[in-house]
């Protein structure tokens, strides 16, 4: 089994052979990593002992056998990194190798062009275009026999959540695509990770009903069978390649990572009699939850090799764990992501709120009460209160271990981390809610989450906000625009939606068409929205945190923001991470973000922090 993995910063695909040993497969000079759509993921694919990979340095994808050297299967870019690769699926025979890729023009003119290509896996000849005209592609997934393959797009100004097509293609001897048809999705329906089953049956993810359930795709065009309906999410936002939420196991039945009311959890769907090849198309599958030894799974990645299956298992209380785990066994632990041992007594569990919107319509959050029996909260009235902005924004927090939340609650700080209206997890119109109203209404429920439930939970008058990317937007805008925050950090935050509209990469060119509307013709909107263009109702101490590399926020956005500050008096600090993009990878990275941020609130709030850190100077002092 082949495992992706991070080593300061660096991918890495790590071979485990089911017993917990584990070796690195790629060397120290390489770093697997795609930067198609520039969030990158589907960056390998591992057939018969051999393991595809796209390199980091030039973006080119390379072959590398166990204990051999990588040879390059795709030619040189004329520009540099102008030709990128993604979401390798290769032949059963494995022979060729589909994929996505993405090609920048030489010349820096107009938007990359993406498109599937097949190639030798040897790489004895070049990429040939199989499908092209969509904007977007991603899973390219041939059949158990090779015979057909299935794809999707979608095209601007969708999202992949917001509007998806499933393609059907047989392939011919040479490898290219015939008798290409559509048979699933469209603008308004969402379609996620078709896969063919072990049956010959094409199966995929849709959220036709308002809720992504699990398909059986009829390839001829007819209506698909819903295996089991549910106010339940099966599926998650396609932010990045190589997501999967489901994969199929001995004996017909299929694993599921599944949430409802916005925790999730690795289920188990079962054919009628146990048939699935005499299943009729109308009696649902059974769905049952194992009693497994952690509490949730994570909701991006979950594969089997038909017998077995791996992925990221959380809890509330350890570390997310690669999990192998075969039906009616005891599951292995081939990897923690973490070597942190935190006593259990140490760890804050948290508890679902939800709360009002002010109009009518509830919003959720989860609440970290501070917890530490060694240390004493840093007020001896009521502790401060973290609120936490996720980012995407069409995203979800999730009740599981993550140690920047144990960091501020053994601290004395609680966090309430909220899944404002417009996250995932709670189904497509909740989802939707978002639609043109993106720096209201999930700002204001970050601010009625501060009123209505920080207030009982914490001290109000020691409130702050934080948040990275659309969070970090979140972070300025509800400093600007609402009176509910008493300090406030933004990692990469966006300070101008006009900016973010003219400059941002592809993949995001158009998503704020749905968020705010069209641009230009929506200018007054943008601007009105913008934080930046309001510093000057920004009152509250602001920490910025940028990475000097971030292609998706650049760090004028922050940069601009730190100028309005300083004019205006505002207390702030501005801290430039060189080398970091667009969310930080490098462990010290990380830790001098948190230990900036806890100094920053010892600051304003007036404590001394325990910890030795390595501070903040606040322009001009509070």
């Amino acid at each position: 089994m082949a495992l992706p993995g991070v080593e300061d910063g660096r991918g890495v695909v790590v071979h485990a052979d089911g017993e917990g040993n584990r070796s690195d497969w790629t060397g120290e000079s390489v770093d697997v990593r795609t930067l198609v759509h520039e969030y990158g993921g589907g960056d390998f694919a591992v057939h018969d002992g051999v393991v595809w990979y796209a390199n980091f340095g030039d973006q080119r994808l390379y072959r590398q056998e166990r204990d051999g050297d990588p040879e390059p299967v795709t030619p040189d870019p004329d520009v540099e990194k102008g030709l990128r690769y993604a979401d390798v699926d290769v032949s059963p025979d494995g022979e060729r190798i589909y994929c996505v890729r993405e090609r920048h023009d030489p010349a820096g003119d107009g938007e990359p062009e993406n498109a599937l290509v097949v190639l030798p896996a040897d790489g004895d000849g070049d990429p040939r275009v199989v499908a092209e005209g969509h904007d977007f592609y991603s899973f390219p997934r041939l059949s158990p026999d090779g015979e057909r393959i299935a794809w999707t797009t979608w095209d601007h100004p969708s999202m992949p959540w917001d509007g998806t097509t499933l393609h059907v293609a047989s392939v011919a001897d040479d490898g290219a695509l015939a008798d290409e048809r559509t048979v699933m999705g469209g603008t308004a329906e969402s379609v996620f990770q078709p896969e063919w089953g072990p049956d010959g049956n094409l199966y995929a993810v849709s959220d036709r009903t308002g809720w992504w359930n699990l398909y059986r795709v009829d390839t001829d065009g007819g209506d698909p069978d819903p295996l089991y309906r549910a106010s339940a999410e099966f599926g998650v936002p396609q932010w990045v390649f190589g997501l999967s939420t489901y994969a199929f196991l001995p004996d017909g039945e299929i694993a599921v990572l599944v949430v409802e009311s916005g925790e999730g959890s690795l289920a188990v769907l079962s054919p009628p009699d146990g048939d699935r090849a005499g299943w009729d198309g109308e009696t649902p599958w059974e769905l049952r939850y194992p009693d497994l030894p952690f509490g949730a799974a994570k909701r991006t990645y979950l594969v089997s090799d038909g017998e077995a299956a791996a992925m990221l298992a959380g809890s509330f209380d350890r570390p997310s764990r690669l999990v192998r785990w075969t039906p009616g066994e005891e599951p292995t632990v081939l990897r923690w992501s973490s070597d942190v041992d935190l006593d259990p007594i140490y760890v804050s569990r948290p508890r679902a709120v939800d709360f009002a919107t002010g109009d009518d319509e509830i919003a959720h959050a989860f609440y970290y009460p501070p917890h530490n029996p060694d240390v004493t909260a840093p007020m001896d009235d009521d502790p401060p209160v973290v609120v936490t902005v996720h980012g995407g924004p069409t995203s979800q927090t999730h009740p599981t271990f993550d140690l920047e939340t144990q960091f501020w609650t053994t601290r004395g700080i609680g966090v309430l981390d909220v899944n404002y209206r417009g996250s995932t997890g709670y189904g497509r119109e909740y989802r939707d809610r978002l639609k043109g109203e993106w720096g209201e209404v999930d700002v204001a429920d970050c601010a009625h989450a501060a009123r209505d439930a920080g207030e009982e939970l914490g001290d109000p008058d020691r409130t702050a906000i934080r948040g990275g990317s659309a969070g970090g937007f979140a972070v300025l805008a509800a400093l600007a625009f609402h009176d509910d925050f008493d300090a406030g950090t933004s990692y990469y935050g966006v300070s101008d939606l006009v900016a973010l509209a003219e400059h941002t990469h592809k993949f995001e060119s158009r998503y704020l068409d749905s968020l705010v509307g069209p641009y230009p013709e929506a200018e007054d909107r943008y601007r009105d929205r913008s934080p930046l263009h309001h510093a000057d109702r920004i009152g509250a101490p602001l920490l910025l945190l940028q990475g000097s590399d971030d292609p998706v926020v650049p760090p004028e956005q922050s940069e601009r923001m730190t100028d309005a500050l300083d004019e205006n008096g505002v207390p702030h600090a501005y801290v430039e991470f060189e080398g970091e993009q667009h969310g930080f990878r490098r462990s010290e990275s990380i830790r001098r973000a948190l230990e900036a941020e806890l100094d920053f609130y010892g600051r304003v709030f007036g404590f001394d922090p325990d910890d030795d850190v390595e501070g903040v100077e606040l322009s001009p002092s509070p």
